[in-house]
């Protein structure tokens, strides 16, 4: 994979996300507001807020890109689990909006919740209307998540990954929003269009769960994924008879990077020279195992201190 293009990839497709949920914004809303269906204004506001992630997450690209230096020695990769996290944040959000606009509709007008009522039924016209616009909003939302896939084989990025999840999450609810406007105005049952956005609402909050657990796996320095992590340890502990021992194997990932650090142990005879040009050539294979950036930090060790390694971990005191 072309570096470059794997660092551009992010850019582009956060930008067209945010173009493009600015302009369903315009449609859904304005149609919305002139028709009274609450699906296609819980649609807009859902756009909304698709905005706002999109345009943080503009800005969380380019920071996530910049190098590291002397305020941040790692990077900044992890603005990849904090965009992935607010995302996920957004979308509960707008499912919660949904799902009390969906509620609303079937109250009584001053009611505080006591009284409730069927909806009154949407004008033909109107309808036809809020069908267009959701048919106008499915043809768009299908382009870009077209699009975002392709961004997605061209990079690692969460915030890539992010996006395409939330907004192959919004193709669907756009779809139930069209598939409810179709039954409302074959059966003239105008319950059925808070009913079905209250559904809605509970899918998309669904969706949210597996980016905030992303999100969350970053900011908290998850481990890298139990297969790569025993590759790692396998081939440090295999490559050469040399090394009798592999301890204290800590990973995580900050963005597009991989971090590693293990300790290796040498038999007490091995010249440091030696010792070290293992430890080199055991980073290079680790490199070789994902295509991605990595950093990995080998610690020499000449006799087995696992033990002390241990001890000072749980009195708190590692370093």
């Amino acid at each position: 994979m072309d570096s470059a293009v794997s660092r551009n990839a992010p850019r582009k497709a956060t930008l067209v996300a945010a173009l493009t949920a600015l302009l369903l914004i315009l449609v859904k809303l304005g149609v919305g507001l002139m028709t009274g269906t609450v699906v296609v204004v819980a649609s807009a506001v859902d756009s909304f807020l698709d905005f706002v992630v999109s345009s943080f997450n503009v800005y969380a690209v380019r920071s996530a890109d910049r190098p590291s230096d002397q305020t941040y020695n790692y990077g900044r990769g992890k603005m990849e689990g904090v965009a992935a996290f607010t995302e996920g944040l957004a979308i509960l959000v707008s499912a919660l909006y949904i799902l009390r606009h969906a509620i609303l509709k079937f109250q009584v007008p001053g009611s505080l919740g006591l009284g409730w009522r069927l909806p009154e039924a949407i004008p033909s016209a109107a309808l036809g209307w809020a069908m267009a616009a959701m048919v106008f909003s499915l043809a768009v939302t299908a382009a870009l998540v077209g699009f975002l896939k392709k961004m997605s084989a061209q990079s690692e990025s969460l915030i890539i990954r992010a996006d395409t999840l939330h907004y192959q999450t919004d193709l669907l609810s756009n779809g139930g929003i069209l598939i409810a406007l179709g039954l409302v105005r074959i059966t003239g049952w105008a319950w059925l269009d808070p009913l079905i956005a209250g559904g809605v609402s509970i899918f998309v909050a669904r969706a949210a769960i597996p980016l905030l657990r992303k999100g969350l796996a970053m900011l908290l320095d998850r481990a890298l994924d139990d297969a790569l992590v025993e590759q790692i340890r396998t081939l440090a502990e295999n490559y050469t008879d040399r090394v009798t021992n592999v301890h204290e194997l800590k990973t995580r990932r900050s963005g597009d990077t991989n971090l590693v650090e293990f300790h290796l142990v040498f038999d007490e005879g091995i010249s440091l020279r030696e010792a070290h040009q293992i430890s080199d050539e055991i980073e290079m294979r680790v490199r070789a195992l994902e295509k991605t950036r990595w950093i990995v930090n080998i610690h020499l060790d000449p006799v087995d201190d696992s033990f002390r390694d241990q001890k000072l971990a749980k009195l708190g005191r590692e370093e």
